[in-house]
């Protein structure tokens, strides 16, 4: 007799069949927060939903978004900003595209060279005092992954609240994330916002410590999204939806505690992230290890599938939005409706396939 599970795999093949036999190419960065990709792959759920998925490993956003304008990936792990950067051609031509899952809200942290720590750096106002030291003799630098990323606005907001112009007391200069530590070990840079493992590393190691998880700077903020072309979710809508619903089981799969030792030892593999599974834990188990003996709970560090996290909503974009403008980040500030709003965040494709999940 089939199981359950068995049951349901079936229906959701049977729902893609039919669709283009091309295989998908999803493009990802080395962060913790593209695990529900990697989990799926591992798992076999896109292969139990008949899909062919083929995930391919970018160096940074750069090479995501080029990738993207050029249509060598149907789809990747990707900042929510850049639905928008894209879709609206913020410096570049217009790619249209959207997003029909959410794949992880939180996820970095702020953290600093021990140069920072000895100065008498222990928050953003304590920075602040060490900024007016040094005004006119040093302008202290720090890196964020991307111009439109959560940790750019997130990095300006802690910097704010501390009484530190983001624009004029400080250097903010993008880096791609597997070289922040690099970076801030060469001396490059004073500190980095950056999704993990990339802050973990540095923190393991003792080389540097968390000033904040970017979680308790912004409560389950949205942070990574699959973005997808407009047109294979018009062309090829089958496969898309099969995509969302293995990812969906995905998500659930490493939100779950118990699992996720498991998850740190798949996305340490040399083809995926290449880094020790002590540097994923940290984020993902916990205790969070902080740097200069502090450590703190790991449990909102990083959500895949929690308190709604996978899904598109409205209220979402428009928090992507409201900080590209209010970092103002575009020429003019980006005014969109709600259907153009509701365009680039598909509550339908994801409710599509919550329902298919359900039926099963």
């Amino acid at each position: 007799m089939a199981t359950r599970s068995q049951n349901r795999v079936e229906k959701i093949r049977t729902f893609s069949i039919g669709s283009s036999n091309r295989g998908l190419n999803i493009g990802f960065v080395p962060m913790t927060d593209c695990a529900p990709l990697i989990a799926a792959k591992e798992l076999g759920l896109f292969e139990r939903t008949g899909l062919e998925v083929n995930l391919s490993r970018e160096a940074g956003w750069a090479t995501v978004r080029e990738r993207m304008r050029h249509r060598e990936l149907d789809a990747s792990h990707a900042h929510a900003s850049m639905i928008f950067e894209l879709g609206c051609g913020l410096g570049l031509d217009s790619v249209p595209c959207l997003t029909g899952l959410v794949l992880s809200h939180n996820g970095s942290a702020i953290s600093f060279s021990h140069e920072l720590w000895e100065l008498g750096v222990r928050d953003a106002r304590s920075l602040k005092r060490v900024v007016e030291e040094f005004r006119g003799r040093r302008k202290f630098r720090f890196g964020v992954v991307l111009k439109f990323s959560t940790q750019n606005y997130l990095l300006r907001s802690w910097l704010r609240d501390g009484g530190v112009d983001p624009d004029k007391d400080v250097q903010l200069v993008v880096v791609p994330p597997p070289q922040v530590f690099p970076c801030m070990m060469k001396g490059h840079i004073d500190g980095y916002c950056a999704g993990e493992p990339w802050s973990s590393i540095g923190l393991i190691e003792g080389s540097c410590w968390c000033a904040a998880l970017t979680d308790e700077v912004e409560r389950m903020h949205p942070e990574k999204v699959l973005l997808v072309h407009q047109e294979l979710a018009r062309d090829r809508h089958d496969e898309h939806i099969a995509l969302i619903s293995a990812l969906i089981e995905a998500a659930e799969y490493c939100d779950k505690p118990i699992n996720r030792a498991d998850l740190a030892s798949m996305l340490a593999a040399p083809n995926y992230f290449d880094v020790s599974k002590d540097a994923l834990l940290n984020a993902l188990q916990g205790p969070f290890q902080r740097g200069m003996g502090e450590q703190s709970s790991a449990l909102d560090a990083i959500v895949f599938r929690r308190n709604n996290a996978s899904q598109p909503t409205e209220a979402k974009a428009r928090w992507v939005l409201s900080e590209i403008n209010r970092n103002g980040l575009t020429e003019t500030p980006l005014d969109l409706t709600q259907d153009e709003i509701r365009s680039f965040f598909r509550m339908d494709f994801y409710e599509e396939a919550e329902r298919i999940l359900a039926a099963a």
